[in-house]
């Protein structure tokens, strides 16, 4: 269903009828999912990273050392799956992993200087990406947006209380 049949159906009264949107909130997430797999495909891949990859890499840009169990919790993934995503960096020489001093049990991910220099590369595109989705949104109307957005987040996080 295109935009201008959800905005008249709300402009009807609909708004507060919690069934009057669903299939249209549906269709629209349904498009965004895809629109996002696009953007990992044209925007991570030419780096070639997973996306999973990716984003240990802008994680670990953002937290230089964290543990597995940290990692895997911030990512939402699996422990083992992580140790597969990361075993790969490591191999590529993107990651390092050592043992926590205090805790021998313990195993902490970082950064290479090639994966800082990489991941830094790979956040000023994404940031880009962005920029130019930033730019073809209405003028004044970007923090409705991103409200818009946040509340969208947070229903998901609600309705879905086991994931991220």
């Amino acid at each position: 269903m295109n935009q201008n049949k959800m905005i008249n159906k709300t402009q009807v009264g609909c708004a507060d009828d919690r069934d009057c949107c669903v299939e249209e909130i549906g269709e629209t997430v349904q498009h965004l999912v895809r629109v996002m797999q696009l953007f990992e495909r044209d925007q991570i891949k030419p780096h070639g990273f997973t996306t999973s990859q990716a984003y240990v890499l802008t994680q670990l840009s953002q937290t230089p050392e964290l543990t597995m169990n940290e990692l895997s919790d911030k990512l939402n993934a699996q422990t083992s799956t992580m140790t597969r995503i990361v075993d790969n960096l490591v191999r590529d020489g993107y990651v390092s992993r050592s043992r926590d001093e205090s805790d021998r049990r313990t195993v902490m991910v970082s950064l290479t200087d090639k994966g800082a220099v990489t991941a830094d590369k790979l956040e000023k595109d994404i940031k880009e990406y962005y920029r130019k989705i930033v730019a073809f949104l209405p003028e004044g109307q970007v923090e409705e947006v991103l409200r818009a957005t946040k509340l969208l987040v947070e229903a998901f996080d609600q309705a879905n209380p086991n994931c991220c």
